[in-house]
């Protein structure tokens, strides 16, 4: 890469960092993946998420459950995923990007094209 293309590339990771952050300013790369995942495929269960990711199960859980409205251990939630029930298995969980998160997910897909 030449020193313009490495500075285009590091101003649209730095745009991408700061979208995330207006999210929540101290959202964790384990949230961003989780979150980056869900917008690839709305109705992500949890377990496909730890396979895709590499998490562990409840680390899984809780990012979700952080990232819906429901929120984790007193913290508020930040109601950017809508947890549904899979339709035909009342066992598993599908996850769905809502409102700012659809937003954030189509704004980071922008930027990381390049002259996005």
């Amino acid at each position: 890469m030449t020193t313009t293309e490495d500075a285009g590339w590091l101003e649209r990771l730095s745009l991408i960092l700061d979208a995330f952050r207006e999210i929540h300013p101290e959202i964790t790369a384990n949230q961003i993946l989780v979150l980056l995942q869900i917008g690839g495929k709305p109705g992500i269960t949890q377990r496909e998420l730890s396979d895709r990711t590499g998490l562990k199960d409840g680390t899984i859980s809780r990012i979700c459950a952080l990232m819906s409205e429901r929120g984790h251990q007193d913290r508020a939630g930040l109601s950017i995923v809508d947890i549904r029930g899979v339709p035909g298995d009342y066992r598993l969980k599908g996850q769905y990007l809502v409102g700012r998160g659809n937003d954030l997910y189509a704004r980071v897909q922008s930027l990381m094209t390049p002259g996005g």
